[in-house]
């Protein structure tokens, strides 16, 4: 692509790929540290390649790609590289779509978001056929396995027990011995049953939990990774412009037109459907119905819920500039209420009272 140049700047180029590969490949290669290696391959390398690509070029993400595969290969052999390739792969291509295009930004966040909901619950199916269908089970064993294998396993049983996560008969409990030292003496009737309730609570909160986690994951990521890439790439791109001053030949990461956020808002009609859509997702994923539904319903909320809160930080952002707010703290202020779960709200409120008056009054009728 002509804008979108293998490499864009060499140095930013190395940068980013020694960035990128390198702690991905030496997690995977030192002793117990696969699992972090895993989970920065799942999570944080996405936004990552985008970002590199749009400072370094294309080679240096897909240099990226290809440590994660090393990484996975290593780690979990063949069905692990196939699944890496698979998500990666998949993020990589719509970026490339997004810079050959140029859509606007929010089709471009939506078709992000659905790549990464495709990619990772496609990888899950697959990661769940290698295990028969079992894979939280087996999740499950692994926990039991190993919380009965530590030195401090049974304080730990006897800790989730008092907490109320872990069941243990009544007349199993009266066994549990208090030695002087703080320590818990039990047989071993009662540590398999305490061992057995913790798998148990292990399989069904990672049931619960996965396609809830996939969706966020995939909302936030999916957005992160081209408002991470659009702005880093406009950044770096001003700053080689600034030191070869009258260069033309420099190859911008492509802009799209976008609202600033100050100012974003949904239409009228708009926010209403979004709205319904909305409740009927909270519905839907509370149900006592098939997981299939749960998982739509789940789905329609999330995805609606991130929408409201962009509106949210749009009026907050609105108000925080009206207000001269200063700028670490117009970033730390939503970040607060983001994590606290506000801003969906302040976006719903937004759309039903139009307090930064953005939308047009519906036209009143013409009597005959």
């Amino acid at each position: 692509m002509k804008d979108f140049p293998l490499i864009r700047s060499a140095k930013a180029a190395l940068v980013g790929m020694a960035v990128l590969v390198l702690p991905v490949v030496l997690l995977a290669l030192m002793p117990d540290t696969g699992m972090y290696a895993l989970m920065a391959v799942a999570l944080l390398m996405p936004m990552g390649m985008c970002v590199v690509a749009a400072v370094g070029g294309i080679a240096p993400a897909a240099m990226g790609l290809i440590g994660s595969l090393v990484a996975c290969f290593r780690l979990t052999g063949v069905s692990g590289l196939l699944v890496c390739t698979g998500y990666l792969g998949a993020v990589l291509a719509a970026l490339l779509w997004f810079v050959w295009k140029k859509p606007a930004f929010f089709k471009g966040c939506a078709v992000m978001i659905v790549v990464h909901m495709m990619a990772l619950g496609l990888s899950l199916v697959y990661v769940q056929s290698l295990f028969d269908n079992q894979l939280y089970q087996k999740a499950a064993d692994g926990v039991m396995q190993y919380v009965a294998a530590r030195p401090d396993g049974d304080a730990m049983l006897v800790q989730l027990y008092s907490m109320g996560m872990i069941d243990l008969p009544r007349e199993m409990a009266s066994q549990l011995i208090v030695l002087n030292n703080g320590m818990f003496a039990m047989s071993n009737t009662v540590r398999q049953d305490m061992l057995l309730s913790l798998g148990a609570l292990t399989e069904d909160t990672l049931q619960a939990l996965m396609p809830v986690l996939l969706i966020k994951h995939s909302i936030i990521s999916g957005v992160g990774c081209l408002l991470l890439s659009m702005r880093f790439g406009k950044l770096y791109h001003e700053k080689l412009l600034f030191k070869a001053q009258e260069n033309e030949k420099l190859a911008p990461f492509p802009q799209v037109d976008m609202l600033p956020l100050s100012l974003w808002h949904l239409p009228r009609g708009m926010g209403w459907k979004i709205g319904v859509v909305w409740l009927a997702g909270s519905l839907l994923q509370g149900m006592e119905a098939a997981q299939s539904i749960r998982i739509a319903g789940a789905i329609l909320y999330h995805c609606t819920t991130g929408i409201f809160t962009w509106q949210g930080a749009a009026l907050l952002n609105f108000t925080q500039k009206a207000r001269g707010t200063k700028r670490v703290f117009r970033v730390l202020i939503p970040l607060l209420l983001l994590i606290l779960g506000v801003l969906p709200y302040m976006g719903i409120f937004d759309q039903v009272i139009n307090l930064r008056g953005l939308r047009k009054p519906p036209e009143p009728k013409e009597d005959f």
